[in-house]
């Protein structure tokens, strides 16, 4: 598919998950995408006609051509996304970028710790390793009870999630604390031999995110975080979603252990639409 081609796909269906959060699907079978299966991880370009562009995660996506989108109102852009209807129209280009790797041993000690929205991919993640019979411990934050999203989909594949979590600042639902600080606590319930073999997925504020990978270096486990970074093309161009000499919408967005030691920025630092480096 050409990178700057824009498909357009008409909105199936529209779920509210939580406050100032919906979950859009939509059909490519008639579009130019046609057998094109994304990966849990990867991203597309979603066009709001008279609006903007602007990247999203995808949260869900099946062998029928069904996508989803999971979307947080925080801009214009998606605050336009959100007073669309069923039946409504809207661009989108990809999937682009690298996908989550599945671990090939289905024995290994899998950790999903997300926070907010970024439990929109970790969910199209869980529904895969699901579907491979694996077993995982799910981790997921928020700022408050209203902000918790997915409960009952994780339900429906209940049976091969270990233990889940549920964690807020403020303590109104779950845990009160930080996803990474339960993450932290959860560890210690396992041997240094068991863990020898353990992998996370993380995606989330980036400080939330930093802090998991803080824990997987001190731990020694293989860590893969699913970063965001202002995106204008999402193919390679505007550069404005640099991290070091790296860029987010081509080299990941997906990043492993490997190459998060080598990333100064990671945590600290990311770009306005200037290009200005701003602290995160």
């Amino acid at each position: 598919m050409n990178d700057y081609q824009i498909n357009t796909v008409k909105i199936e269906n529209i779920e509210e998950e939580c406050k100032d959060i919906k979950s859009f699907t939509f059909n490519i079978s008639r579009s130019n995408i046609d057998n094109v299966r994304p990966l849990p991880g990867q991203f597309i370009m979603v066009w709001v006609p008279g609006v903007d562009e602007v990247p999203m995660s995808l949260s869900n996506a099946d062998s029928n051509g069904n996508w989803t989108i999971t979307v947080k109102k925080i801009g214009d852009c998606t605050e336009a996304l959100h007073n669309l209807n069923v039946g409504d129209y809207i661009g989108i280009r990809g999937p682009f970028g690298n996908s989550f790797i599945f671990p090939k041993d289905t024995s290994r000690l899998i950790f999903l710790v997300g926070g907010g929205i970024g439990m929109a991919p970790l969910k199209f993640l869980a529904k895969e390793i699901s579907k491979k019979k694996m077993k995982f411990i799910l981790i997921e934050g928020a700022n408050y009870d209203k902000e918790i999203l997915y409960i009952d989909e994780f339900q429906t594949f209940s049976k091969d999630i270990s233990k889940i979590f549920y964690c807020t600042d403020d303590g109104s639902f779950g845990t009160e604390g930080f996803a990474s600080k339960v993450f932290q606590e959860e560890l210690k319930n396992y041997s240094k031999n068991q863990l020898s073999n353990a992998l996370a997925y993380t995606c989330g504020p980036e400080k939330m995110m930093f802090e998991v990978f803080k824990i997987c270096e001190e731990y020694s486990i293989i860590l893969e975080a699913s970063l965001e970074r202002m995106m204008r093309c999402g193919c390679g161009l505007c550069g404005l979603c640099a991290i070091d000499d790296l860029l987010v919408c081509k080299d990941g967005p997906i990043f492993n252990s490997k190459i998060l030691r080598n990333l100064d920025d990671f945590g600290k630092y990311k770009r306005n639409f200037s290009g200005k480096k701003i602290k995160i």
